[in-house]
């Protein structure tokens, strides 16, 4: 048995983890928009996520006479929204026995290593793309779309440290009026449009559309004697596009039935401690059977500066 297999195998993973999130992060497509606008945050340390956002404008701007005194308050106009540390992570055993069995050499070796490897990357891809997604009804999960986009944010009490049954600064925006002939009539472009007026403010506002594969088809049909237009960006990376608005429309396989999800990416982060970005630990002999186990991890959560210019529609169902 090669003794230095446990170094090799380590240093194969190790040395692929910024790789081995680059490949995670286009198995999504909500993964992936964070990517390229660079909404992938590695944070250096610290207990919890912060988010900074202004949520008041300063009173002092205003019409004045001409000798009149300019107000100078000393304005409380921006906090920070603060999220909680999520661990996401899992465990690689490798056979003692295969272990021996590819030890006659270093290609074999790093063949094995590499098995692995992909093995946790598509087991990670998995869980985080679920994990961006995912509702806030489990309490270890990330504070996921469906937390931060909520089909009820009147009701909800703590998001990021903050009320939004108290402060409706705090919530996005919600249409709730079922489509049930989104092909067929205006129903779902009307749907569209409320939602998107509701969420723009200025030049603030949602920049991505994301829904699942089923309403994508409706969407799609639905613009089947028009000109369609795609980021050839996205197209390039496997991801099938519309446009609704100049905004990119796309399916998730993570989404969930009969929603739309309009998205302000541009105050919507996956943060991550650097000191535990996809991280592996050295591989231990089992004590109990014939083989090492080394774990892989993420520290992260996602976080969002701005719930107003984001947006669910709820009830889509034909």
């Amino acid at each position: 048995m090669n003794t230095n297999f446990d170094r090799v195998a380590t240093e194969t993973l190790q040395s692929h983890s910024s790789e081995i999130f680059d490949n995670i992060t286009t198995n999504n497509a909500l993964l992936y928009i964070l990517k390229k606008k660079k909404n992938v945050k590695e944070v250096s340390g610290g207990k919890s996520f912060t988010h900074p956002l202004y949520y008041l404008i300063n009173t002092s701007f205003k019409s004045y006479p001409k000798l009149g005194v300019i107000d100078t308050p000393i304005m409380d106009d921006k906090t920070r929204a603060e999220f909680p540390v999520k661990i996401v992570a899992g465990s690689l055993v490798m056979s003692t026995v295969e272990e021996a069995q590819n030890a006659g050499d270093k290609e074999k070796l790093l063949d094995y290593a590499d098995d692995i490897k992909l093995a946790a990357e598509l087991s990670m891809s998995e869980v985080l793309g679920d994990q961006v997604w995912a509702s806030g009804s489990v309490a270890d999960d990330f504070d996921g779309l469906q937390f931060l986009i909520s089909d009820s944010p009147s009701t909800q009490t703590d998001v990021g440290g903050i009320n939004p049954s108290t402060y409706s600064y705090w919530r996005n925006q919600v249409t709730t009026a079922s489509v049930t002939a989104f092909n067929t009539s205006q129903e779902g472009i009307s749907a569209l449009n409320t939602l998107l007026n509701n969420c723009t403010f200025g030049r603030r506002g949602p920049k991505t559309v994301l829904t699942t594969k089923a309403i994508y088809g409706l969407y799609e049909i639905g613009l089947a004697s028009q000109i369609r237009y795609t980021n050839t960006e996205l197209a390039d990376a496997g991801f099938l596009n519309l446009q609704y608005a100049a905004m990119p429309v796309m399916f998730d396989d993570n989404a969930p039935a009969s929603h739309l999800y309009m998205i302000d990416t541009d105050s919507l982060w996956l943060q991550v401690l650097k000191q535990a970005n996809m991280k592996v630990t050295a591989f231990e002999q089992t004590h109990n059977q014939l083989s090492k186990t080394a774990l892989m991890y993420l520290v992260g959560n996602l976080t969002t500066g701005s719930r107003r210019t984001s947006g669910v529609i709820t009830t889509i169902t034909g």
